[in-house]
């Protein structure tokens, strides 16, 4: 039994920064513009350090997105001490685990390090030079040792490399080499967060959230599978997701906060990438709702902050693909 984490000093810095965040303001002037003024339109807002308007190529503006949710993102950890930093770690873990897979399938298909690397966000216990290290190695069995070395993205998920990657070179499956990863790092997410208690509940209805919204795809994506690999289950069983792929959206998925109007939807269109961006939306939603009405000295706070940047940099993606959200985005402003 843990005493309460003390989220009070960091959530007080953290709120601070909300003001760097898009505004409505910003927005309305985003949207419904073409891809050049949106590009425009953004360098005079918080976005002016990230973007030049003599480089406004479409990888250069995809990438000044990605080098302005670094810097949102980056320092957050550090926040935080104790069983709070425990809570925000696990959030922030989410991003560990993206770059130690963006580096191994980087060293598996043979891409130059400079690629690896630029997939990387570094925001969490996995840093850029760190990462930069890993991007070097020539193969990827040497990736899977410098990890190990490392105890990287985090000590128990370290432990699981070595059998992953034997079996993945004598299977050659990467599907199941990387879910076998994501499993073991999100176990142990699990019982961290568990052992916190009560107050990193917000950051385990994250992880559960997502776990159970890539299964959902998993699912409905090959109906000729018997059964994919799967993420450790949230709230939603296996037994709920095989009717799903049926035709029948049971209780536990219309449970899930969000989901209702989505799935009734992919009934009528099939059409899995708007379903993958509805589910995102679904947690943007939930995490940015309980920044404004949840417990102010608990994990609400992080939880919407660092959720609330990544909807930004995917927003802004969108509008710099010229391509209106499917979304109202008031719903997820936090200020």
């Amino acid at each position: 039994m843990t005493s309460r984490p003390d989220f009070i000093a960091g959530n007080t810095r953290l709120r601070a920064r909300l003001s760097a965040l898009l505004g409505p303001v910003d927005y309305d002037q985003l949207a419904g513009v073409s891809r050049e003024s949106a590009a425009e339109r953004l360098a005079g807002s918080t976005y002016r350090p990230y973007l030049d308007r003599d480089q406004g190529g479409d990888r250069q503006l995809l990438e000044a997105t990605g080098r302005r949710l670094r810097e949102l993102l980056r320092g957050v950890r550090g926040l935080y001490g104790g069983t709070a930093g425990i809570a925000v770690g696990v959030l922030l873990a989410r991003h560990d685990l993206h770059d130690t897979l963006a580096l191994l399938r980087g060293a598996r298909t043979g891409q130059p390090s400079a690629v690896r690397l630029a997939a990387v966000m570094g925001v969490g216990a996995l840093d850029q030079r760190t990462a930069a290290d890993i991007a070097a190695a020539p193969d990827g069995a040497t990736a899977v040792l410098r990890l190990i070395t490392h105890r990287l993205p985090d000590p128990l998920t370290a432990r699981a490399l070595p059998a992953a990657w034997e079996r993945y070179e004598l299977h050659g499956d990467p599907d199941e080499f990387e879910t076998t990863i994501a499993s073991a790092a999100i176990d142990g997410w699990t019982d961290r967060l568990e052992w916190v208690g009560r107050a990193a509940r917000p950051v385990l209805e994250v992880v559960q959230a997502e776990c159970d919204g890539a299964n959902l795809l998993a699912v409905l994506r090959d109906p000729a599978l018997e059964m994919p690999r799967l993420l450790p289950t949230g709230l939603v069983p296996e037994s709920a997701l095989l009717a799903a792929r049926r035709g029948d959206p049971g209780p536990a998925l219309v449970a899930r906060p969000g989901w209702r109007q989505p799935l009734e939807r992919h009934l009528g269109n099939e059409d899995l990438t708007a379903l993958e961006w509805d589910l995102d939306v679904a947690v943007w939603r939930q995490a940015v709702r309980g920044l404004r009405r949840g417990d102010p000295l608990g994990a609400h706070i992080p939880v919407g902050y660092v959720v609330a940047a990544e909807c930004e940099a995917r927003t802004v993606r969108l509008l710099l693909a010229g391509l209106a959200p499917s979304y109202d985005l008031r719903d997820l402003l936090v200020r």
